[in-house]
């Protein structure tokens, strides 16, 4: 009967202390998908992606869409 007990109380310890560490998993991974949308957004802005990466100076001339629609056709 002891046995069963302590097994009972193990897994029921177990279980508790798996609950805790997924809720700090989901939180984690929650937070760093946050960061990492974040971190895109703001390397959207030009600005802040020139001096954010260390490639974006090697690129060379950025391309610029043709502004005038007749350009395009011709």
């Amino acid at each position: 009967m002891s046995s069963g007990r302590e097994k009972q109380s193990y897994e029921q310890l177990f279980i508790l202390f798996s609950a805790k560490i997924e809720k700090v998993i989901i939180r984690t991974t929650l937070v760093f998908f946050i960061l990492l949308i974040c971190a895109q957004a703001l390397l959207q802005i030009p600005y802040v992606r020139k001096h954010f990466t260390r490639v974006e100076p090697l690129e060379g001339k950025p391309y610029i869409l043709p502004q005038n629609d007749q350009a395009e056709r011709s």
